[in-house]
């Protein structure tokens, strides 16, 4: 079933963990206000990110930083994103991504 809601109420990297942890196959679409962004699951694991003009990892750093849109989990993958490969390990990039963010803030 595909879950629905707003990043006021659950933010990305809550969202991103919960549907790594799940094991989820499917794309989280999210409608921010200036663009859409895009993160691809299979069995967990980010195969594919998408926000505006960016692709993977350097989207999904972005993607973490919205606290304001509505996101919709669609089940299941295209061919390709089945078949392709793991972005890289998601805690690592969560982690990243949160470091990111907190040194960002600290400026």
């Amino acid at each position: 079933s595909g879950v629905v809601g707003k990043l006021s109420d659950m933010p990305p990297a809550e969202l991103l963990q919960t549907l790594n942890i799940n094991q989820k196959t499917g794309v989280l679409r999210i409608q921010l206000a200036n663009a859409a962004a895009a993160v691809s699951f299979r069995d967990g694991a980010m195969v594919d990110a998408r926000y505006d003009e960016l692709t993977g990892k350097k989207a999904f750093y972005e993607i973490l930083k919205e606290t304001e849109g509505r996101f919709k989990f669609v089940p299941g993958l295209s061919e390709a994103e089945m078949a392709a490969g793991e972005m890289g390990d998601f805690m690592g990039m969560l982690m990243e991504g949160l470091k990111r963010i907190d040194e960002t803030e600290d400026d």
